[in-house]
């Protein structure tokens, strides 16, 4: 109806914009209720986990373009078991919040995100110099309903803590070594080998 609209058009493009976001924030919230409430059990197998943070990061680069995203991937594995679909699911909260809290620091617009192994685990790393993590309370964040972001559900943490959970591996919150922002990490045991897989065996697997 923009074209309709003579009394006060951009009054109406800021509302309509504004209908928009906050739309999409339910359906947000929506979807991380019943993630959290309906939680599936995983269905492990080796993955390459450098194929699982790629796939992972393309939608978050392409929605937040102002942001600049540098990546440490290895071009094949590392392979660890585990539930593709739930450790993308989990990779996308952290870069989700990583993105919040640069939005939420006037200067910040760098995330890296790493995949490594270190003895025997393979550690997927999301670092931003954003604003932070809390100084207090910061043991609950990974709690249902704690959130210091304004329009959080205090669940994206809750539900990566019980997808590392299911996979035998564990969710770590720091603070950025280099200056501002959160260091965050989703970390998994290899398989027993810990070689890369071929990727006509994952697709067959698949």
């Amino acid at each position: 109806f923009t074209k309709e609209i003579q009394s006060d058009p951009d009054t109406f493009a800021q509302c309509a914009d504004t209908i928009i976001r906050h739309v999409g924030d339910i359906g947000r919230m929506v979807d991380e209720f019943s993630a959290f409430a309906r939680m599936p059990q995983p269905v492990i197998k080796p993955e390459d986990l450098g194929q699982i943070a790629r796939e992972a990061l393309v939608l978050q680069k392409t929605a937040r373009p102002q942001i600049t995203w540098t990546t440490d991937i290895p071009d094949r594995g590392p392979v660890a078991p585990c539930d593709r679909r739930m450790l993308r699911q989990a990779l996308t909260n952290l870069l989700q919040n990583a993105a919040d809290a640069v939005a939420m620091r006037e200067g910040a617009s760098h995330i890296t995100l790493t995949v490594a192994v270190e003895g025997r685990e393979a550690r997927l790393t999301v670092a931003d110099d954003g604003i932070g993590l809390p100084a207090d309370d910061r043991a609950r964040l990974t709690e249902p309903y704690v959130t210091h972001k304004p329009k959080g559900t205090g669940l994206g943490l809750a539900i990566v803590k019980k997808i590392m959970e299911d996979h035998g591996g564990s969710l770590t919150l720091d603070d950025n070594p280099e200056g501002h922002g959160a260091v965050t990490c989703l970390v998994l045991p290899l398989t027993p080998h810990g070689t890369p897989l071929d990727r006509n065996e994952a697709s067959h697997g698949a």
